[in-house]
């Protein structure tokens, strides 16, 4: 019997993670509606909708709002019958979660993005509510492996409620506009013949972006190539990294390049992937970049080591170790050997491991598995959690 699912999330999306779920969902075991905590992003609702997927929102504003949308969306769920709740990200998931304990939806299922960050930064409040969130799922979704040791050994999951299902990618949708995009995007930022590292993130101490530029003066005096840093990505912290690159005399070999739709053409125009970050639950962009031939220089923390293999395809450095990240960066701009044989050496692997299409058939089992062990119907059932047989 075809099952109503529910994907629920924030309100935007710049991965185009939801318009992939949409394209990629097995219509005949699934009919699948998009919800939004916040009022959706209007391109992302065209998306969903292109593909065939309804939408709905429930407008909060900011956390002011959530306890008037709560009892909104128990009785949507109940409405329209909703058997399986699939949310994403921390405030959906407390509010998504908590409405389906209370609508009684049969099958509740919480994908963790992110591993240890409340832990990380001291927030013992939002610890409990992950816990709260993984006693109200009937199965949460570890995005590595990293991930589900965090929420076994640290958030004491129940581990035969953890599922290790990696992140994939959509290979038709990662890649080059066209055959000339490396040399136009070279030729619109004025590299010329210099060797290009790329960092492709958001703005964010987690990414590690001081590190790398912690790392250049050192560079400067190692590499025996001339090299630029494309620094793609915005957020908050763009004005503080700014004064910290021209504070440490690197203003010559660092481009702020802000928010950029083409990523795949970024990747394609450069000669390394850097990825300093200090934590990471998956780190999708590096596996985009072996896939698309880029050799990747990472920080060994999370779930990067599940994707890169160190002196394979890429090489990993401690995180937040600059000196470490200078001498990879500059053994791999001075060997010109290295840099080839490491370039495309993970894009077989990367096919292999990472398809969309897969990440999303394992959602399916899950649903399937959860409602073929017998989970209590919509009439039945208490609001604590249920085990995975």
């Amino acid at each position: 019997m075809m099952k109503k699912l529910l994907h629920f999330a924030e309100q935007a999306d710049t991965s185009g993670f939801f318009p992939q779920l949409a394209k990629w969902h097995d219509r005949e075991r699934v009919a699948m509606c998009f919800g939004t905590l916040k009022p959706i992003d209007p391109a992302l609702g065209r998306a969903m909708l292109e593909r065939g997927v309804s939408c709905v929102s429930l407008d909060c504003r900011d956390r002011r709002d959530y306890p008037l949308a709560l009892p909104r969306l128990v009785h949507f769920l109940r409405r329209e019958a909703i058997d399986v709740v699939h949310t994403h990200l921390f405030d959906p998931s407390v509010v998504g979660l908590l409405a389906a304990a209370l609508a009684r939806t049969p099958i509740r299922v919480l994908t963790r993005h992110y591993s240890d960050y409340h832990t990380r930064i001291d927030r013992p409040w939002h610890v409990r509510l992950d816990r709260m969130c993984t006693a109200f799922a009937d199965a949460v979704i570890a995005v590595s492996k990293h991930t589900a040791d965090h929420l076994i050994d640290r958030e004491s999951a129940p581990a035969e409620k953890v599922h290790v299902i990696q992140n994939g990618i959509d290979f038709a949708r990662v890649c080059p506009t066209n055959a000339a995009a490396r040399e136009r995007v070279r030729a619109e930022l004025a590299i010329g013949d210099r060797r290009v590292l790329l960092s492709l993130a958001r703005l964010h101490p987690e990414k590690g972006q001081s590190h790398l530029f912690r790392a250049l003066p050192e560079l400067k005096r190692r590499s025996r190539e001339k090299f630029v840093v494309l620094i793609a990505g915005a957020g908050g912290f763009e004005a503080s990294y700014r004064d910290e690159v021209h504070a440490l005399g690197c203003d010559d070999v660092v481009q702020f390049l802000g928010f950029r739709s083409d990523a795949a053409d970024l990747i394609t125009a450069a000669d390394v992937l850097v990825m300093p970050s200090v934590a990471e639950a998956f780190g999708l962009v590096v596996a985009e970049a072996l896939y698309l031939g880029t050799p990747v220089v990472g920080s060994r923390v999370g779930g990067i080591p599940e994707i890169v293999a160190d002196g394979v395809d890429g090489i990993l450095v401690p995180p937040a170790d600059s000196a470490a990240l200078a001498e990879a960066l500059g053994g791999v701009l001075n060997d010109g050997a290295l840099r080839r044989r490491l370039s495309g050496a993970g894009r077989e692997r990367v096919r292999r491991d990472f398809s969309f299409e897969t990440m999303v058939r394992r959602y399916e089992d899950v649903y399937e598995r959860l409602n073929g062990r017998g989970v209590e119907g919509r009439n039945g059932g208490s609001l604590g959690h249920r085990h995975v047989a």
